[in-house]
């Protein structure tokens, strides 16, 4: 997104799900930057799909597992190693969770976490304990429930003042 202005819609949607399900964070923050530099920025469509993702729209919520959907997406890691080329020495099987390198398979790739490729912002424990998928893409693992603000409390909807 930063180099091109665009990202795909199933990329736009696993960042809003990480964004606001994983470290609790206002959706409109996320809205907010993704309207500075998408160029194919539309206010209501973007607004709409954030609102979404947030769990505001009386749908379903859609929490993603990231593991899972980089599996199913981009099994040989052709994808991350475009973007992130510190991973381009990585195992195909191995780009998609490089925090779990040992200390040898990271010197074997010249890759040290940490250093040459960040820590996980966020342990992903929710993602790799629950992820038992074969990169398919059939079934996920939807965590229904209601969506929190950044505070932890219960997300009310009622323009731009209350609980957020």
């Amino acid at each position: 997104l930063n180099r091109t202005g665009f990202m795909s819609n199933r990329g736009r949607q696993n960042v809003a799900s990480y964004l606001v399900h994983d470290l609790n964070i206002d959706w409109r923050y996320g809205a907010d930057h993704f309207e500075s530099l998408l160029l194919d920025h539309d206010v209501c469509s973007n607004y709409a799909n954030w609102v979404h993702s947030a769990g505001l729209s009386g749908g379903r919520i859609n929490r993603f597992n990231m593991t899972k959907q980089a599996h199913d997406y981009d099994k040989k890691g052709e994808f991350v190693k475009l973007w992130c080329p510190e991973l381009k020495g990585l195992p195909s099987h191995k780009v998609h969770e490089p925090w779990k390198l040992s200390r040898g398979d990271q010197e074997k790739a010249n890759c040290q976490i940490g250093y040459d490729y960040p820590q996980p912002v966020k342990p992903p424990k929710v993602w790799t304990a629950n992820y038992k998928g074969n990169g398919n893409g059939k079934g996920g693992n939807n965590h229904r429930g209601k969506a929190k603000n950044f505070r932890g409390k219960n997300r009310v909807h009622r323009g731009r003042s209350k609980d957020f």
